[in-house]
């Protein structure tokens, strides 16, 4: 641990007071137009932003997308005005884009939202998402340096405060970043002692110092001036391990209730606001920025990252095979899977979905990923590639760890840097990953989830194993497709169409279906639900199912049949690809859905479903199926109630 008090240089910070000052004012007025917003951050923040940007970010303001910049993560994003303030100062927003701070369909969204608002790197807002997206930011810059001979080496920053670091994922993200000696992976703590509630101790007593320090990080403390941040951050730059800069700032600070959670979450009143803006020497009216401010910070950093992003210009061009780079520049992560030698008789489709893995990683560089301490289960493991870790950070089977919700949380920062990562575990824990789920859906990053044990088929293991509710609640995230296939048929169907697009996507296979139909199709996963099984009837009822019901649902449209009751037997491999000519004409008639899981999820489709209302039971697959009536007799003979009613 390193401590810097006010450090003695050649640089002159005198510009950069102002710059700060100016910075907070900005802030202030933001919030205070929006009549909502965080000052506390914004006040004691600023110099942590400004001196980041100013003197250590590579990124290049023509080029926002240029592939080898430094990545910013404002995980503790509601003190995003600050680097709205920064976007203006370099030209990149205007004046009146910060009037429209929290505005519907501004450039100044309450919190980050990659894609709307520049130099904003990851979507932030829910606590602790953002440091496991830097994670996976240096993860990745750590891998492509492996892969582009040194020229992607770029650093991720990322400001979090005292609140993120009670989240469980951040802890998780952070001690797989000091196993792995993420060396690029720089974290600006703004510590402040405050919470939104109350004063930090009420909640926590945890000596942070001393838990970077057992998770492997390298950790410096300094002053909350721009000098001793400025040295605290190149101290960091040269550490083998990742660096934590804990920066002791006032929340609020100079208004009248710094350093309490008053000034947290509301925005000042008038007269404080004046009165900090007199402490800060900032006279101007609202919205009013010196032009000597502008100009030093702009051509500051135009030309201090000029000499950079010229010489990676240069390694570029004498690059004798760019595919992985321009692929990286494209923001192209799709991969066209045709050709594959797999003999998937006998296998289940967890195995199978390995060997497809395999086969697609032998020729896509860019799918990398792992498990939660459960590629043996999953079988996710890359054959032929080494673990990814401090010894070969070329290796692509990365070890998450028991840490479901960081490992969701750093494939979106992997996604975000422009790799293909998947990830693996038991249905029933994507409760654990929910969250980070739900923010690769929102900023439509191409994660693949893999999901296996997908049903009360488990068994053995019992209810806390078998997933019930989860499908359904997967399903509800928008954005987000859930790929349920039968066979190896739709199982290839499903990678093929998760594969040659780029929005996040869930696999969900049973534990032990070894079963090829000769109804399925390789070609109808486009359509989400497809003809399986068809009548020469016009009067007909439908019958529809996934995954290992699919199979059940064949066999119950033959018993059927043998009652005198013809039925079309549909697929719905995957409800977000489903045309909605599709479904209108299977909502006008008679239709019945039958899940192993909640029936919520077929709701969209018909009222019929039949499915479990309650938890499972440990016992063998045949004992659980039995239990709650999943023979085909059973099924046979509530389809018959429901069309009899």
């Amino acid at each position: 641990m390193f401590n810097i008090g006010i450090g003695n240089n050649k640089i002159d910070y005198d510009m950069d007071i102002k710059g700060i000052n100016t910075l907070r004012g900005l802030a202030l007025d933001m919030i205070h137009d929006a009549n909502s917003g965080h000052p506390g951050i914004c006040l004691g923040a600023a110099p942590i932003i400004y001196t980041l940007f100013k003197r250590h970010m590579n990124i290049d303001i023509d080029n926002l997308d240029y592939v080898n910049r430094d990545r910013f993560i404002f995980s503790a994003g509601h003190g995003v005005p600050l680097l709205y303030g920064v976007d203006y100062l370099l030209g990149l927003l205007t004046i009146d884009d910060l009037k429209n701070l929290r505005k519907i369909d501004s450039k100044t969204p309450g919190h980050p939202e990659v894609g709307v608002s520049p130099l904003v790197d990851a979507s932030t807002g829910p606590l602790g998402q953002g440091v496991a997206n830097a994670v996976g930011l240096s993860l990745a810059s750590m891998y492509l340096e492996t892969k582009t001979n040194n020229l992607i080496n770029y650093y991720t920053y990322v400001l979090c405060g005292d609140g993120e670091l009670e989240e469980g994922i951040t802890y998780e993200a952070l001690s797989l970043a000091g196993t792995l000696k993420l060396k690029r992976l720089i974290v600006l703590y703004d510590s402040n002692n405050v919470t939104l509630d109350n004063n930090l101790k009420v909640s926590s007593h945890e000596d942070i110092k001393k838990r970077f320090e057992s998770i492997n990080f390298n950790v410096i403390e300094c002053e909350r001036d721009p000098r001793s941040i400025d040295e605290a951050i190149e101290m960091a730059k040269t550490s083998n391990l990742p660096s934590v800069i804990i920066v002791k700032t006032i929340i609020g600070e100079y208004s009248k209730n710094a350093g309490s959670n008053l000034v947290h979450g509301k925005p000042l009143d008038d007269e404080d606001i004046l009165n900090v803006k007199e402490k800060l020497d900032l006279h101007e009216a609202p919205f009013t920025v010196a032009r000597d401010v502008i100009e030093d910070f702009k051509e500051y950093v135009i030309e201090r990252c000029r000499e950079v992003t010229n010489s990676f210009n240069e390694k570029y061009e004498k690059m004798e095979d760019k595919t992985l780079i321009d692929k990286l520049i494209n923001k192209d992560i799709t991969y066209n899977l045709t050709d594959f030698n797999i003999d998937y008789q006998d296998k289940s489709l967890r195995d199978l979905s390995g060997e497809i893995l395999n086969e697609v990683a032998s020729n896509f560089p860019l799918l990398i990923g792992g498990s939660a301490d459960l590629s043996s289960s999953c079988k996710t493991n890359l054959v032929n590639e080494k673990v990814f870790g401090e010894d070969s950070f070329d290796g692509r089977n990365i070890y998450f760890g028991i840490r479901e919700h960081a490992m969701a949380g750093i494939m979106n920062g992997m996604a975000l840097a422009g790799l293909r990562p998947f990830g693996s575990t038991f249905l029933t824990f994507s409760d654990y990953m929910r969250g980070s789920i739900r923010m690769s859906a929102m900023m439509n990053l191409g994660v693949i989830y893999i999901f296996t044990h997908d049903s009360i088929t488990v068994g053995e293991d019992g209810p806390t194993h078998e997933p019930i509710e989860q499908l359904a609640s997967l399903e509800l995230i928008p954005n987000l497709k859930v790929y349920r296939p039968f066979d190896f048929n739709e199982l290839v169907a499903s990678y093929i169409d998760i594969l040659k697009n780029n929005n996040p996507s869930c696999l969900v296979l049973p534990r032990d279906n070894k079963q090829i139909s000769e109804y399925t199709k390789t070609s109808k996963v486009k359509d989400g639900m497809y003809l399986v099984l068809d009548t020469d009837s016009s009067d007909y009822i439908n019958l529809i199912a996934n995954g290992e019901e699919l199979g059940l649902a064949i066999e119950v449209s033959k018993s059927l049949k043998e009652l005198g009751i013809d039925s079309k037997v549909y697929s719905a491999l995957c409800m977000k690809n489903i045309h909605p000519g599709l479904k209108q004409k299977i909502q006008n008639e008679k239709t019945i859905a039958i899940t192993l899981g909640s029936p919520n999820y077929y709701y969209e489709l018909t009222s019929n479903v039949i499915g479990m209302e309650t938890f499972g039971k440990s016992g063998s697959k045949t004992e659980v199926l039995e239990y709650f009536g999943y023979t085909i007799k059973d099924i046979t003979d509530k389809v018959l109630e429901i069309i009899n009613k």
